[in-house]
């Protein structure tokens, strides 16, 4: 019989138990996958011919429009078919790594199906049925090696047209099968459990060439009388709806109206709970964000279905209803139907809390700007909101599976009392993890293995040019496939329908908008605070405001500086942060032991066994959060630093070593005074070690939880904190966290690419702010 747990009334257990089903297993790769030797064939055979693609001729609804000898510019609406006729396109999408943007829009490369998602009300496991709610056709037609067709796409509004070619040159192989390809499910369908009806489809993780090629780009006029409307509803979904969060978390026992109400106690501190200083909420002020994250909104239908059974497993879900401002950036109420008490409205957060970050500028002489920006990661935002419980008078934090009973993982086995509140507390700022609030052994794809794996949140105000999803690099289906999907417990529960799903891709298209004036801000105060002001604009008391009105290509010896970096640049970084498109990637895929992490894999990396080059913009501003994939290191000058890459230097051992940290001073930019953390970025990262009185109190629950992950380890000139052994990690990871019959193997650093000499971090980091 299953356990029921967590807190379901016995008679709601009961009902639940002869009104649905358990969640069936999830299907597994390793044993679902197979390889597709004549797929790989036809990659491998295409990558042996590379010319140029070159456009001849245009066509847009069977009429020629434009043609390379007497040129025009065509006008393209959504559902236009265009065909572009020439040479050298390639096989498409499924053979090489192709795509094609229309000014910020890309192409739709893959189908899109929307499988209705279910709840296992004992387990609290979100799956998906074999049955469809709604699809997305992709926009490709055709394509072969002269000619290329596709249907415009419904989140277009301006141009160039571009078409980008890059070759699959081999496969990763797997750590599991040495010798043999490594094969990984279509992220699609990963959370859909039957397995007679439903064929799984697989694909290799396929190593890509270093070069883009693309065609010139076709200047395009774009006519879409419906790009406003859609962008106006992307706009309430990205900051008005709460992703069904709302009542999932009060399911689990978190109540948000106390801790958005200064109502709830900081488990640590024991003082009063701030949601700015302690998870990065931002107060909800007219003319910082839209008018739909303050006023309210009403959605019909809810751009989800809800897989939370309504009232007594009997009333039907609300599938539509009201939204309301909390008061706080990104955290929203919504109605919905509570599976034992019935109606109501409860909060949860949506995109805006992780990606709106609150800056202040000057745009022009006297001129301040204050808002939060859409799209930029939010560097104060923290987990610690998932520790803060609703039950009065608590001393711990009671949200369910926070202080528990679970299995430990292979290395630490045998169920124990853990308390997870201090090591959820410490989480890195800027970053989540995916795995962490969930108990080990429910069945979801997501529970909790033991693995500290913070991921930080991804920069998306130029997103549409990438194919491999988000950062969790799960499929090849870009933004568009990634919002298909709920990736609870950190995302979302249910899948979106496509007509909601295209109106939050088209107002994605848009939030490049801040671009000019973000690269421009975070350039002078780079300048000023590394006194090259006065030496490259020849003006010391130049002020922001002026320096932002011009643009940093208004000064001749900025312009001589940023060239010298871009030499650097595409000598260093350019083999993976070189294309065609302005993504500043070309996607390309490492094996896990070839770019490392200083943290722990995440799910989505070790089912990848791999990570994607990430894409650049914004890095003055993203810097603030951390870079790379798990946000350790502080800032590009680190990054780029042939030091950071070299073992027994000053700054790989502050790095990557364990030693007695230097503590900065708080209001440091190395750890701004809002964030109460007790680490800083770009040092050994450790976690308070809680004092123990008795065999089983709070504190030895607390501290059981940080030491079954095996990477924190005490050390000998500490007996207050427990360290991150990145050392340890490096030679051990794999056997247990993978399954694999040796360590992997991790490389000396994270990410083991820096400039050529010390002589180019100043121009190279300068290049990086530009783009």
């Amino acid at each position: 019989m299953k356990k029921i747990s967590r807190g379901w009334p016995a008679w709601l257990a009961l009902a639940a138990g002869g009104a649905a089903m358990a969640a069936p297993s999830f299907p597994d790769q390793e044993k679902v996958c197979s390889f597709d030797a004549n797929r790989e064939a036809a990659r491998t055979a295409s990558a042996a011919n590379f010319p140029n693609p070159v456009v001849t001729e245009m066509l847009v609804n069977g009429v020629s429009a434009w043609k390379s000898t007497t040129g025009g510019t065509p006008t393209l609406k959504p559902g236009d078919v265009v065909t572009l006729k020439g040479s050298g396109f390639g096989q498409g999408p499924d053979v090489d790594f192709s795509k094609i943007m229309i000014g910020n829009s890309r192409v739709l490369e893959t189908d899109l199906k929307m499988f209705t998602q279910q709840l296992d009300l004992i387990a609290e496991v979100n799956y998906e049925t074999i049955f469809t709610q709604s699809t997305w056709d992709k926009d490709i037609v055709g394509w072969t090696d002269n000619q290329v067709q596709f249907k415009v796409p419904v989140t277009v509004s301006k141009g160039p047209l571009v078409l980008q070619v890059q070759k699959r040159n081999g496969y990763l192989p797997s750590y599991l099968r040495p010798g043999q390809p490594h094969n990984v499910i279509d992220a699609q369908t990963a959370r859909v459990t039957d397995t007679v009806i439903m064929k799984q489809k697989c694909d290799v993780v396929s190593k890509l060439g270093a070069e883009t090629k693309a065609i010139t780009p076709i200047a395009v006029n774009v006519v879409n009388s419906n790009f406003n409307n859609l962008v106006a509803l992307g706009r309430k979904i990205f900051w008005s709806y709460d992703y069904n969060l709302g009542l999932s978390h009060k399911l689990r026992d978190l109540d948000w109206s106390k801790i958005l109400s200064y109502q709830a106690t900081d488990p640590i501190t024991r003082e009063k709970a701030d949601p700015l200083k302690l998870f990065g909420a931002y107060k909800t002020v007219r003319g910082e964000v839209p008018d739909e994250a303050i006023d309210d909104v009403y959605f019909d239908p809810y751009p989800m279905k809800n897989p939370t059974p309504g009232f007594l497993l009997v009333t039907p879900q609300k599938t539509k209803g009201n939204t309301k401002n909390t008061g706080w950036v990104g955290y929203r109420t919504a109605e919905s139907s509570h599976p034992y008490t019935g109606s109501g409205a409860w909060a949860g957060f949506n995109c805006a809390s992780c990606h709106g970050y609150r800056i202040s500028y000057e745009k022009a002489p006297g001129q301040t700007v204050t808002k939060v920006i859409p799209g930029l990661p939010n560097p104060l935002w923290s987990m610690k909101w998932a520790v803060l419980g609703d039950k009065t008078g608590a001393t711990t934090a009671t949200m369910k599976t926070i202080d528990t009973s679970e299995p430990g993982p292979s290395w630490a086995p045998g169920d124990a009392n853990v308390d997870k509140t201090t090591l959820v507390y410490y989480m890195p700022a800027g970053a989540g993890e995916h795995t962490l609030i969930r108990n080990k052994g429910e069945g979801s794809l997501t529970d909790n293995d033991y693995q500290f794996s913070p991921i930080a949140i991804p920069n998306v105000t130029n997103h549409m040019p990438i194919r491999r999803s988000l950062s969790h690099t799960e499929s090849y289906v870009g933004f568009e496939g990634s919002y298909i999907h709920s990736e609870e417990p950190d995302g979302a529960m249910g899948s979106m329908d496509a007509g909601n799903l295209k109106a939050l891709t088209t107002y994605m298209t848009t939030l490049d908008a801040n671009d000019k004036d973000l690269i421009n801000t975070g350039l002078y105060r780079w300048l000023k605070a590394n006194n090259k002001l006065a030496a490259q604009t020849g003006n010391a008391a130049l002020t922001e405001g002026q320096f932002v009105q011009a643009g940093w290509k208004s000064y001749p010896g900025v312009v001589s500086a940023v060239n010298t970096g871009k030499a650097a640049f595409d000598r260093d970084c350019g083999s993976c942060h070189n294309d065609k498109v302005g993504a500043n990637s070309n996607e390309r895929m490492f094996s896990l032991s070839e770019v490392g992490r200083f943290f722990a894999p995440t799910i989505y990396q070790r089912e990848q066994q791999s990570i994607r080059a990430t894409y650049l913009r914004d890095m003055y501003w993203v810097e603030s959060r951390g870079l790379l994939s798990d946000g350790h290191v502080r800032n590009l000058e680190d990054l780029v630093n042939p030091d950071r890459c070299t073992e027994g230097t000053a700054l790989y051992n502050q790095y990557y070593t364990l030693h007695a940290p230097v503590r900065p001073a708080l209001g440091t930019p190395d750890q701004p005074a809002a964030w109460p953390d007790l680490n800083r970025k770009g040092d050994v990262f450790r976690v308070y070690k809680n004092v123990e009185y008795s065999a089983d109190d709070p504190s030895t629950r607390r501290n059981r939880f940080t030491t079954r992950h095996k990477y924190f380890v005490p050390v000998s000139w500490d007996p207050d904190n427990y360290y991150w052994d990145y050392q340890k990690m490096r030679r051990e990871y794999g056997v247990g966290e993978m399954g694999t019959s040796a360590p992997i193997g991790l490389p000396a650093a994270p990410h083991p690419w820096c400039a050529g000499s010390s002589g180019d971090i100043a121009t190279l980091t300068q290049y990086v702010l530009t783009l």
